[in-house]
């Protein structure tokens, strides 16, 4: 019989006992979804693209297959920034807004309609074009990105009196039917929301708006990837979080005229996506992927060298 000592027995016995009915154990520090290790691939020299509500051409309607499947295709490994909203019998489907006025023929609150009068409306291109599809539903926009290998970031958007926690409960079951956990990042913009959302789905990617390397405490970093704005560059709150194990990311999309992209692009030369990843940037969130990656085409392939779980 193997001998251990009295300090080994002591945690052994505390770790086969415990209250009847009490939670499980937190994962391990240094346990983590299967797609941590390949964010710990690109934040090595590499970047990930992160389109904005999936759009990468003002012919795609935002949050539509035809932009899924466009910009999965024109950039490898792409992160396709997705919005899912529930409607009134409780479907998962993708829209910005709280109305289907601004991108669909359709009218009203995304929570008071079903999903049948939702699917009834046809979206309007990032152009205003009119189009002849019907917003997707969550499952079916996991189908298409799954299909042209993309990562689907999914921003929560509850409806009034809903809250985040609740909506994410739905994601969560949609992304486990959809058997997409391995290929998914659930967005949270609180630490708050951010343990709860990362306690009911350990084996999911979890974006985080972090202000500081203090905000990580109740999270497991191996989970997290981390928000951090779009107003301004921060290399040292950079710098502090990549020495954590965690990923950084940074907007560089907004309002029209104001958003850096459209401030880098003023001058015609858009190297500034450049200076971001050399001071600590791995996932850049943009309205004009095209372009980031552009610049960034070395990065980018580096990132693809990078092994994915499927």
């Amino acid at each position: 019989m193997t001998r251990i000592s009295a300090a080994a027995a002591t945690l052994l016995l505390l770790s086969t006992t415990g209250c009847v009915g009490a939670p499980p154990m937190a994962p391990a520090p240094s346990s983590g979804p299967a797609m941590a290790a390949y964010f710990d691939c690109v934040r090595d020299g590499g970047v990930a693209i992160s389109a904005h509500r999936a759009v990468s051409a003002l012919d795609q309607p935002e949050n539509s297959i035809a932009a899924i499947e466009a910009t999965g295709r024109a950039i490898p490994n792409a992160i396709l920034e997705l919005d899912a909203v529930l409607t009134k019998d409780r479907q998962l489907v993708l829209m910005h807004d709280d109305t289907m006025d601004r991108t669909t023929t359709g009218r009203g609150r995304v929570a008071d309609l079903t999903l049948a009068q939702v699917k009834q409306a046809r979206l309007k291109a990032s152009d205003g074009a009119l189009t002849r599809a019907a917003p997707p539903t969550l499952g079916e926009a996991l189908d298409a990105a799954g299909r042209v290998g993309a990562i689907a970031s999914i921003d929560l958007k509850p409806a009034d009196g809903e809250t985040t926690v609740d909506l994410a409960r739905a994601v969560i079951d949609q992304v486990r039917q959809s058997r997409a956990g391995n290929r998914v990042i659930l967005i949270t913009y609180n630490d708050a929301d951010a343990r709860a959302v990362a306690a009911m789905a350990p084996e999911m990617m979890i974006s985080a708006g972090l202000s500081g390397v203090e905000d990580l405490s109740g999270l497991n970093p191996a989970q997290i990837l981390a928000w951090t704005g779009t107003r301004e560059e921060r290399p040292a709150l950079w710098r502090a979080l990549r020495e954590a194990g965690v990923e950084v990311q940074f907007g560089t999309l907004g309002a029209e005229g104001v958003r850096r992209d459209d401030r880098y692009a003023a001058d015609g030369d858009v190297s500034e996506y450049r200076d971001l990843v050399r001071q600590g940037v791995t996932v850049i969130a943009t309205d004009t992927p095209l372009a980031v990656k552009s610049v960034l085409r070395a990065e980018v392939a580096k990132a693809a060298t990078c092994a994915r779980p499927r």
